[in-house]
C-alpha cells in the first residue's frame, strides 16, 4: 500500500506538470509511473537486480516521450534522431537564453528523470518526505511564476502524506488492521480531499488571512525593492495566443486561448486583416517611419483599396461584427468595404484610416479605435483569377524609384545563405507567380518543416528570426512560416508585406438572409504574406501547412470556371458550410503533428493498436517474470496471510499449512523423526534451540493420539498462542530468506 501512496503523491502533481509545460495529454506520464513501480520491484528484492531496474527506468522513459512528441516518424531509427536533434536545440535554446522558459522537450525529459530517482529513494530507503518536499517546492514554484492557485493541490499532498506516514509507521511495528479499518481510513483521507476541493474561496482565504496580515510590511519592502516585478518579467517569458500588438521580438511557444474575440454573420468564411506592417527588422515587424493616417468623413463611409487596383464583383456581402469585449482593434474581410455603423466606447470619435499599415484607427491620429463593441457594413470581393495572377508581369519592370523600396527592403541581419536558399527554390521558375508559389510550396511541404505551437524555440540573441527557422529549428507556427515567406520572396525582388489577424474561425450556427454565424477566438489569430502583382494589387498568399486561405481557393474555382466557360470573371466561392469543415479540419491536422501521431500506418511502422498491445503484453510479461523469480517469497506471503485469518480454524489444519511451507524452504529427508526436523530447522534460521517445542510437542501428541484435539494440557489461550507463533515463525521463515 505504501507504493501505491507514494505513485499517488507523483500522479498529484501531474495535471499541473501537463497544464504549465502545455503537453497533449496527462495519461503518458500516469503510464510511465506505473511502469516505473514495476520497473524499481526487483531492486527492492534483490540489491544484485539494480542493473535490470534502471535499464528499466531509462527503456521505458522513451514511451511517454514518443506519446507526447511523435514528430513525423514512427518509432525507428529516424524518430530517435530526430529526438537527439530536438534535444540538442533544446539544451541550446534554454541555456543561451536568459529566460524562466524552460523548452517542453527539456521539461519532460528532467521530470520523467525526477520521478524515477524519487521513486527509487522509495522503494529502496523509504525517504518518501523527499518526495514531498520536492513536489511542494515545484507547486510553490509555478504559484509563484504563473500565478496559479494550487492550495487544493498541496493540501491533497500533505493529506496523502499523512496517511503514508502512517501506513509505514504500523508497518514498522508488525501491525495489521482489519479490512473495515483500511475500507474507513481511505474514506476518510477521500472524504478529506473532496472537502478541500470543493471548499470555497473565502474558506481558504480565511486560513490564509493571519499569514498575509503578518507579512504585509516584509511584502511591501520588497515591491518597493522591485522583487515581485522581477518575479513577473524572469516569470512571464511564454507569450498567449492571440492578438497582439507588439511584433518586435517574434518566436517561442504559443498557447492556445480559446477566448471568443468576436462573431460575424457573412455569408462565407474568409481571413480577417487587423493591419499589415513591411519593416522587417530580423526579430520580427514594425511599421515603416512616417506612416500617416487620413480622416474618415462620417458614416457610412468606404474604405481606402489599400493598393489593390482589381475590379470589384457586384455581389455585395452584408457583413455584422459584434465583440465579445470592447476592441481596440477591427479585423476586416478583403474587399472593397462600406461601414455603415461602429460603436464606440467614447462617442464623437472620428474615425481614421493607416496608410501603411492599412488598418482603422482613431481620426488623424496613429492610436488605436477607442473600445469599438459592434461594426456592421457591406464590402465587394476583389476579382482575380490564377490565369491573370500567372500572367501578371514582375512590377519591378514598371514600378516607380522608390514605390517598393520598403516592401523589398531586408536588414543586415539576414544571412547570404537565406538569400541563396530562395535563388535556389525560384531558379527554375518560369513566370514571376511561378517564384511566389514555388517558396510558398517548399514551405508547405510537411517534410522539411515542422508546424508546432509548442514547441517553437525562442530565437537565440544575434540569429536572425527568419534563418534560424529555415535552418535550425525547421519547427514552428504562422508567424514563422509568413516571415519566411516575405524574406525569401524579397531576397529574389519580389515586393511582399506581413499581414496578421484571425483566419475564418468556427461557424456555429445560421443567420438570417442566407448568412452563417462565425465564431472567432483568440487562438484563431493568425499572419500570413501579401505578394503585389501588377494591376490587381496586394494578393494574400498561405505558405503555413495546414491552413487554406479561402480567397486562394476561390482563386482557383474562379479560373476554373472561366476555362469551362466565357463568362465573366466573378466571386465563385464554395458553400460555407463545406469550406468551413475543410479548412478547420486542415488545420486541426497541422496543429496536431507535434502532439499526436497520426493513426494511419507508413510501410514498416507498426500502427497504433499494435503499439499500445504491444505495452500492455511488455507489461504483463513483465509482471510474470517478477512473479516467477519471487514464487517462494510470494507462496510465504500467501500462507502467511491465511494464517492470519485462521484464528477460528482447528490447529491441526494451521500446523499442517505451516509444516509443508517449512517443507518447501528445508527439505525432511526419509526417516528424519519431526523433533530433528525442526531442530534442524531452528539451527537453520538462527533460532533457540527450544523455539519449535509446543508445536512439536502438541503435533506428535495428535500424530500419535490418532485425535484431532490438542494435548489435554494445553487451555485454548495456549492454543490461540500456538497459532499466533506458527504466524511469527512463518514471519522468521521470510527473514531466513
Amino acid at each position: 500500500m505504501g507504493i501505491l501512496l507514494h505513485a499517488l503523491l507523483l500522479i498529484l502533481a501531474v495535471p499541473t506538470f501537463v497544464k504549465v509545460n502545455h503537453l497533449a495529454a496527462e495519461w503518458p506520464l500516469y503510464l510511465y509511473i506505473g511502469l516505473a513501480i514495476l520497473c524499481v520491484l526487483p531492486w527492492r528484492w534483490q540489491h544484485r537486480w539494480w542493473p535490470l531496474s534502471l535499464g528499466g527506468l531509462v527503456l521505458t522513459a522513451f514511451i511517454p516521450i514518443y506519446l507526447l512528441f511523435p514528430g513525423r516518424s514512427q518509432l525507428s531509427a529516424d524518430w530517435f534522431a530526430m529526438l537527439a536533434t530536438r534535444f540538442q536545440d533544446s539544451l541550446q535554446s534554454y541555456f543561451i537564453q536568459s529566460s524562466a522558459t524552460v523548452p517542453p522537450l527539456l521539461s519532460l525529459v528532467l521530470i520523467l528523470a525526477v520521478v524515477a530517482a524519487l521513486m527509487i529513494l522509495f522503494v529502496r530507503y523509504r525517504l518518501w518526505p523527499v518526495t514531498l518536499i520536492v513536489l511542494v517546492l515545484y507547486l510553490t514554484a509555478v504559484n509563484i511564476f504563473n500565478g496559479d492557485d494550487l492550495t487544493v493541490t498541496v493540501l491533497q499532498q500533505f493529506l496523502v502524506a499523512i496517511v503514508l506516514a502512517l501506513v509505514q509507521q504500523l508497518q514498522k511495528q508488525r501491525l495489521r488492521w482489519p479490512l473495515v479499518a483500511v475500507a474507513g481510513l481511505v474514506a476518510a483521507a477521500a472524504g478529506g480531499l473532496l472537502q478541500v476541493a470543493a471548499a470555497p474561496h473565502t474558506t481558504l482565504n480565511a486560513l490564509t488571512a493571519p499569514l498575509v496580515d503578518n507579512t504585509a510590511v516584509l511584502r511591501n519592502q520588497l515591491n518597493t525593492a522591485g522583487f515581485f516585478q522581477s518575479l513577473e518579467r524572469f516569470g512571464a517569458g511564454d507569450a498567449r495566443t492571440g492578438f497582439s500588438e507588439d511584433d518586435t521580438d517574434l518566436g517561442g511557444p504559443l498557447f492556445d486561448d480559446n477566448s471568443v474575440v468576436f462573431t460575424a454573420e457573412d455569408y462565407e468564411d474568409h481571413y480577417w486583416r487587423v493591419e499589415t506592417k513591411d519593416d522587417y527588422t530580423g526579430r520580427g515587424w514594425i511599421s515603416s517611419i512616417g506612416d500617416s493616417g487620413s480622416r474618415l468623413q462620417g458614416l457610412p463611409t468606404t474604405l481606402p483599396a489599400g493598393g489593390m487596383t482589381a475590379p470589384v464583383s457586384t455581389t455585395r456581402h452584408v457583413l455584422t461584427m459584434a465583440f465579445t469585449a470592447a476592441s481596440d482593434y477591427v479585423p476586416l474581410p478583403y474587399g472593397q468595404l462600406t461601414l455603415d455603423s461602429v460603436d464606440q466606447q467614447q462617442r464623437n470619435v472620428f474615425m481614421g484610416w493607416a496608410t501603411t499599415r492599412n488598418r482603422l484607427i482613431t481620426g488623424g491620429r496613429l492610436r488605436p479605435l477607442a473600445g469599438v463593441s459592434r461594426l456592421t457594413g457591406s464590402y465587394q470581393k476583389y476579382r482575380y483569377t490564377i490565369q491573370q495572377l500567372e500572367n501578371a508581369p514582375s512590377p519591378m519592370m514598371t514600378a516607380e524609384p522608390n514605390q517598393f523600396r520598403t516592401d523589398l527592403e531586408l536588414p543586415k541581419l539576414v544571412t547570404k545563405r537565406t538569400r541563396q536558399l530562395a535563388q535556389q527554390i525560384t531558379r527554375n521558375a518560369a513566370t514571376y507567380y511561378d517564384q511566389v508559389t514555388a517558396i510558398r510550396d517548399y514551405l508547405r511541404d510537411g517534410v522539411q518543416f515542422i508546424y508546432s505551437k509548442v514547441d517553437t524555440p525562442r530565437t537565440p540573441k544575434g540569429r536572425d528570426y527568419v534563418d534560424y527557422f529555415l535552418f535550425s529549428s525547421k519547427t514552428g507556427y504562422c508567424d514563422n512560416f509568413s516571415s519566411a515567406m516575405i524574406v525569401l520572396l524579397r531576397s529574389v525582388g519580389i515586393p511582399a508585406r506581413w499581414a496578421k489577424g484571425f483566419n475564418g474561425g468556427n461557424q456555429v450556427g445560421q443567420a438570417s438572409g442566407g448568412r452563417y454565424t462565425y465564431q472567432i477566438l483568440n487562438s484563431a489569430a493568425h499572419s500570413w504574406p501579401e505578394v503585389y502583382f501588377s494591376g490587381i494589387g496586394w494578393v494574400p498568399f498561405e505558405p503555413t501547412p495546414g491552413f487554406t486561405n479561402p480567397d486562394e481557393r476561390q482563386q482557383t474555382a474562379q479560373n476554373t470556371d472561366d476555362t469551362s466557360s466565357s463568362t465573366s470573371s466573378s466571386s465563385v466561392s464554395s458553400t460555407s458550410s463545406s469550406s468551413t469543415a475543410a479548412r478547420r479540419s486542415s488545420q486541426q491536422a497541422a496543429a496536431s503533428i507535434s502532439t499526436a501521431q497520426n493513426l494511419t500506418s507508413t510501410p514498416g511502422a507498426l500502427p497504433w493498436p499494435l503499439i499500445a498491445l504491444g505495452i500492455g503484453a511488455g507489461s504483463l510479461a513483465l509482471a510474470g517474470a517478477l512473479a516467477f523469480w519471487q514464487r517462494r517469497r510470494l507462496r510465504l506471503h500467501w500462507t502467511q496471510w491465511r494464517l492470519r485469518h485462521a484464528a477460528e480454524q482447528p490447529f491441526p489444519t494451521v500446523f499442517r499449512r505451516f509444516d509443508r511451507q517449512a517443507r518447501h524452504f528445508l527439505s525432511r529427508p526419509a526417516g528424519e523423526t519431526l523433533a530433528d526436523y525442526y531442530q534442524r530447522l531452528g539451527q537453520t534460521l538462527h533460532l533457540p534451540a527450544d523455539h519449535f517445542a509446543p508445536v512439536v510437542e502438541n503435533a506428535e501428541y495428535l500424530l500419535y493420539s490418532g485425535t484431532n484435539e490438542p494435548a489435554p494440557v494445553i487451555t485454548a489461550a495456549e492454543l490461540t498462542a500456538l497459532q499466533t507463533a506458527v504466524a511469527a515463525m512463518l514471519a522468521g521463515l521470510k527473514k531466513g530468506r
